[in-house]
């Protein structure tokens, strides 16, 4: 944005006072809406399989989840961007309506496999409103000694949601899955408290990037749908808009993405590691199905029972995430994060048959560490561009999450449903289901072992960049 754009977003100290106080009495609101809607993609994480099997599409099953996973990061990074020009208040009044009509079409259009999809698209675009709304307003609105805080509050609830979601899935799976659908319309209960409290602050005279926002979100739709389904004419598609946006961003006079940020090294790298730690976040559920059905021939309760075990750790180490960023530093807590992600995984892969309860104190480590890595990147990556770029950065950190995650759910789909994925083992790992979930974990450590050594290589320029923007 030009300067006199930009320097329309700053409030003044009396507008920021206000707002910060707005935002934390939203705090409660903002967030039960935030996990009803979060609770619903892991509860559908956990069961689309069965649905596809009971609706007689189990070739397309992972649509369920692929497809409102490319929805969510399409609207993080939209949500992101327009809360610096349309009012936070308005924009979650319309995520809530969302929900509740996504609710309603897949609980009547359950005999329905399509329909189903399309209400778990609009009940994600819905749920996710109330998340972004307020990670932006904690980057913009609270002081710097609080965001860590509320952002490791805010990564605990995500998992508490997501606790509740597995749990909340394997036990009304075992009655009618349609009824999961009606979960959010608990949202209705909070309705009043969002629109008493949520900061109503729009932008005023600033320009909407609608073009480059809509090519944006379709390289990144398209760049998901071609690992569902391969296709030569989506990569060259993909290619020719990323060169034509490319083009834009250069040109344009007031582009959503400028060339500032494309040109941040250290923003760039840490919204790369986002992508990468995140890529097989989706997948980190349906392989303990695999793993309960396969291997230890158990029911889905019991998993869900286990997996929510394995969140009530995520929960209790993201509440302390903004105290022990605090106490040893973004840097030490981003690599002490990445080794237990690496840990987990690769032992998990090695230990594959060594019992239930092990391989869940392996997921309670690698989850810990996925949770611990959330609030050091988030914080660094915003505090890596000046203070007018922060929403939309935030809304591109969104972005990279959720499409680095719906991509690793399609290729965690894929190659679990490769006879030759299953055909070889290692470390005395027998070929069939055994050796198909421990060559995926295998993959998953290699992940975060990869994003691992990318961070120490860009040690350094992060800190100067993180730096630099101090100040602003």
């Amino acid at each position: 944005m030009s300067e006199s754009t930009s320097a329309a977003v700053a409030p003044p100290v009396d507008d920021f006072e206000e707002n910060r106080r707005k935002t934390k009495k939203a705090l409660p609101a903002l967030l039960t809406v935030f996990t009803l809607g979060q609770l619903m993609t892991q509860a559908f994480n956990l069961v689309f399989q069965n649905i596809g099997d009971s609706l007689g599409m189990s070739q397309q099953a992972a649509l369920i989840s692929t497809l409102p996973g490319i929805v969510l990061g399409v609207v993080c990074m939209l949500y992101g961007t327009l809360c610096d020009f349309i009012s936070p208040k308005r924009l979650t009044v319309a995520g809530v309506g969302a929900l509740v009509v996504g609710a309603l079409l897949g609980f009547f259009g359950a005999g329905s496999f399509w329909a189903v999809v399309i209400a778990r698209m609009i009940q994600v675009a819905g749920g996710q409103v109330c998340g972004s709304v307020f990670l932006v307003m904690v980057v913009k609105y609270l002081r710097d000694n609080e965001k860590s805080v509320y952002i490791g509050v805010f990564n605990a609830i995500f998992y508490l949601a997501s606790g509740i979601g597995v749990l909340a899935g394997g036990v009304v799976s075992a009655f009618d899955w349609k009824f999961l659908f009606l979960i959010p319309l608990l949202a209705l209960l909070v309705l009043p408290l969002i629109v008493k409290n949520t900061p109503d602050v729009s932008g005023l005279h600033q320009h909407i990037d609608w073009v480059g926002i809509t090519l944006f979100a379709i390289i990144a739709a398209l760049l998901a749908i071609v690992f569902s389904f391969p296709s030569v004419w989506l990569v060259v598609a993909i290619v020719v808009l990323g060169i034509v946006f490319g083009v834009y961003v250069a040109k344009a006079k007031q582009p959503f993405l400028t060339v500032s940020m494309v040109k941040n090294l250290p923003f760039m790298v840490l919204l790369s590691m986002i992508f990468l730690f995140c890529f097989f976040d989706f997948a980190c559920v349906p392989i303990y199905n695999v793993i309960a059905a396969d291997v230890y021939d158990i029911s889905l309760t019991m998993v869900s029972v286990c997996l929510f075990l394995v969140y009530v750790v995520a929960v209790i180490v993201g509440l302390i995430t903004g105290p022990i960023v605090n106490a040893i530093g973004r840097e030490r807590t981003i690599i002490l994060a990445a080794v237990m992600m690496v840990i987990g995984f690769c032992v998990s892969g090695l230990l594959v048959k060594s019992g239930l309860v092990l391989l869940t104190i392996l997921a309670c480590l690698f989850m810990a560490g996925m949770t611990l890595v959330y609030t050091p990147l988030y914080d660094s990556t915003s505090d890596s561009l000046p203070v007018e770029e922060r929403g939309r950065g935030i809304g591109l950190c969104d972005l990279s999450m959720n499409t680095g995650a719906s991509l690793g759910m399609a290729v965690y789909s894929s190659l679990m449903a490769s006879p030759a994925f299953a055909s070889v083992g290692f470390f005395g790992i027998e070929p069939g289901p055994n050796a198909a979930v421990s060559n995926m974990f295998w993959i998953m450590g290699l992940a975060a072992l990869v994003t691992l050594l990318i961070f120490l290589a860009f040690r350094k320029r992060i800190r100067k960049g993180v730096e630099e923007n101090a100040g602003e």
